[in-house]
Order: structure tokens, then C-alpha cells, then sequence
């Protein structure tokens, strides 16, 4: 997640942006990205016998392929109807708004309530980006129908990171703590 907020967020980049925007863009995308590396090693510290591994789960796959089939269907549905209808300015906000509804339906089939947040600010940054810039509109040198979106989605990918981060840190935190209470 912080890798793909990472990724998707450094449109700033293009966007002349300010100093203090890159600043931030960095010390985000370094203090997840070391936060992450402190709980694998935290959790590759734990004792005890390692969990038997799971057999392989026909409907969770099967699910989760009927939902990527399912998200590119609807992009390619989407992208090809807005083209004929010559409202191109409109394909990338519309793409990012089904990347948004793709997360609340992961979030159901995988059991990931944080995914209901990415979805959710997904679609809150295509919706202001309808409310507050025009489709001729730009950023820098990239359109505003490109730029916020994905800008958006950065931070929404960057929030869940966190509290992915947040939860797993909590789970570690109790089975490091379940042994030593064990031994009283």
C-alpha cells in the first residue's frame, strides 16, 4: 500500500509543486515504509512454532477473481462508452471512481475493513475533483482531471497503509506480550 500511495501520489511531481508538498510527499512515504520494515522484523522476532499453512481456498479464489474480472469489465465498458460519447476528460476520474467501488467490494470478499476507507476516498477525490476544477483545467502541466485523482488516491492508498500499520502493530504487540503472560 505505502509503495503504491507512493507511486501513485508523486504526481506532485508534475504539478510544480511546493517545497513544502515534496517535504511532506517524502517524510510520509519514508516513515510508512520504515514503520513496515520495523513490524516484519517485529514479527519475524516472535517466538514460537510457526502456523501450518493454510490449504489453498477454492471460493476466496474464485471471488477474487470475479472481482478483478469484474473491475475490468467495468473499465473497459467505461472507457470505451466515454470515448464514443467523445468525453474523454472524463475516463481517468471515472477509472479511479471504479478503483474506489473495486476496494468496498474487496473489503466484503477479503474481510478488510480498511479497504472500505480507500474506497471511500477514492471516490471523495473524484467527486471533488468534479466539484472544484473544470475538465480544461490543469495542474502544472497535467490535466486537473488527471492530477487530482490520482493525488487522491495517493493519500487514500497512504491512509489505509497507516492503518494497516496501526492494526498489525496492535496484533504483534499481543502475541508478543500472550507468552510472557503464559509463563506467570
Amino acid at each position: 500500500m505505502t509503495l503504491y500511495g507512493a507511486g501513485s501520489s508523486s504526481v506532485i511531481w508534475g504539478g510544480q509543486p511546493a517545497p513544502f508538498a515534496i517535504a511532506v510527499w517524502a517524510l510520509v512515504t519514508l516513515a510508512l515504509g520504515l514503520a513496515g520494515i520495523v513490524l516484519l522484523a517485529r514479527i519475524h522476532n516472535l517466538s514460537g512454532p510457526p502456523a501450518p499453512r493454510q490449504k489453498f481456498n477454492k471460493v476466496l479464489a474464485r471471488n477474487i477473481g470475479a472481482v478483478i474480472l469484474i473491475y475490468a469489465i467495468a473499465e473497459g465498458i467505461s472507457a470505451g462508452a466515454l470515448h464514443a460519447l467523445h468525453q474523454d476528460a472524463l475516463i481517468f476520474p471515472i477509472a479511479v471512481g471504479i478503483v474506489g467501488v473495486h476496494f468496498w467490494v474487496f473489503a466484503r470478499v477479503l474481510g478488510i475493513w480498511q479497504y472500505y476507507v480507500t474506497g471511500i476516498l477514492d471516490c471523495l477525490a473524484v467527486a471533488i475533483t468534479f466539484l472544484l476544477a473544470s475538465p480544461d483545467s490543469k495542474v502544472g502541466s497535467m490535466p486537473s482531471w488527471i492530477f487530482y485523482p490520482l493525488l487522491g488516491g495517493g493519500v487514500a492508498l497512504f491512509v489505509t497503509a497507516g492503518l494497516m500499520l496501526y492494526e498489525s502493530g496492535l496484533i504483534v504487540m499481543r502475541l508478543s506480550r500472550a507468552p510472557a503472560e503464559g509463563a506467570m
